[in-house]
């Protein structure tokens, strides 16, 4: 793997930095209350495009089992007035469900944000960013270029079987993902990254980051 230095990149903001905000977004989310939840939502709703909005469908899909155990575990795990008090024993509380609903409300907006920004971003410039958070680990003797490269290989897979998901059954599913995954020729070709440029948003966001984590609670 080697990047290509010829051409750097201007684009509004490094992709190691829209990394870096989506896995600061997934855990800040989990903070915040309902009303700064609703202000999240709308404006995710400014940010989505046709392909984000596909993406998002394809995300629930794949995750509304998870939804809806996440809203029944908190909803009968969690104390609280029954919903109908007539059938106290077997009904969940409220507490629980709205806790659920939260949850599952917070998750439905982590998805909504990484399909903003894989739809925004090439897979080049994906694991151009990857392989720029993960330079440092050279430094405590772990291979960088392998580790992104397998990821790499990864994404790549799961790109493969995402446009199988239509004509594979589960159990079909099962032994593609036990067995090895398939190599074609453009993977055994020399892998360009691009080369990305920082600007002053980049540092502006970063520096952000820990500033709204701070504010908005």
């Amino acid at each position: 793997m080697s990047q290509d230095i010829t051409k750097p990149r201007h684009t509004i903001c490094h992709p190691a930095t829209a990394v870096m905000l989506w896995l600061f977004f997934m855990v800040w989310v989990m903070w915040v209350d309902s009303a700064v939840l609703l202000g999240i939502s709308a404006g995710i709703l400014l940010l989505f495009n046709q392909p984000a909005r596909s993406q998002f469908i394809r995300y629930v899909r794949r995750s509304r089992w998870l939804l809806v155990v996440l809203l029944l575990m908190h909803a009968y795990s969690l104390p609280g007035a029954p919903l109908w008090p007539a059938f106290a024993g077997y009904v969940p509380s409220d507490a629980g469900v709205y806790s659920g609903m939260l949850q599952s409300w917070r998750l439905l907006l982590i998805l909504a944000m990484l399909a903003v920004v894989l739809t925004r971003l090439s897979r080049e410039a994906l694991l151009a960013g990857i392989y720029v958070l993960l330079a440092p680990l050279r430094y405590v003797g772990l291979p960088s270029e392998r580790i992104a490269m397998r990821i790499w290989l990864t994404l790549r897979y799961a790109e493969f079987l995402l446009q199988e998901a239509q004509s594979v059954s589960f159990k079909q599913r099962l032994l593609q993902l036990s067995s090895t995954p398939p190599v074609s020729d453009d993977m055994m070709q020399p892998l360009l990254l691009p080369v990305y440029r920082s600007s002053w948003v980049d540092y502006a966001l970063l520096i952000s980051m820990p500033l709204l984590g701070m504010w908005v609670r």
